[in-house]
């Protein structure tokens, strides 16, 4: 099944993306995007036809892309710490909070876009309350990402065998 990927940004644009939805249950959604061309995105190569797995959950400050190569072999895991997760029935959509961290396959975690980040909030565009939410949103993920990947490969095997 199809589904829409809504991704809406800090400063008013959107972007959508057309998935295939490849599990949902009460809390949770994993869709899939493939990658009809080789891109390369926070210091990783995405062959044509790598794959995007994305585990979205309405009550978690982020969200969650496995990608791996056409081989399945992992690529990198990406978080975007995010706000207002909604699964909807023709719809998926969040709002981004600029940060992102990025896990190769070795465990290493980096964070990215802290300088936009740092900017928006100068420019009041980010508030308060959403800096709070992405500075536990953060300490979470450096403490956690593992674990998290760990549930997310078990929500894909799931998934999978559906």
């Amino acid at each position: 099944m199809q589904i829409t990927e809504v991704k809406r940004h800090v400063d008013g644009r959107t972007e959508r993306f057309r998935c295939d939805l490849l599990l949902r249950r009460r809390h949770v959604a994993v869709l899939r995007f493939d990658h009809e061309r080789e891109r390369s995105a926070g210091g990783f190569l995405f062959p044509s036809g790598s794959r995007s797995f994305g585990f979205f959950w309405p009550r978690r400050n982020y969200l969650l892309y496995r990608m791996t190569g056409p081989d399945n072999q992992l690529i990198a895991h990406r978080y975007d710490i995010v706000e207002d997760v909604r699964l909807g029935e023709q719809e998926l959509s969040y709002t981004d909070l600029l940060l992102d961290a990025w896990v190769d396959p070795s465990g290493r975690l980096r964070f990215e876009d802290e300088e936009e980040l740092a900017d928006q909030r100068r420019r009041g565009v980010i508030s308060s309350l959403q800096l709070t939410r992405i500075d536990r949103a953060r300490d979470l993920l450096v403490r956690r990402h593992r674990l998290i990947e760990r549930e997310a490969l078990r929500l894909l095997e799931a998934a999978q065998s559906v």
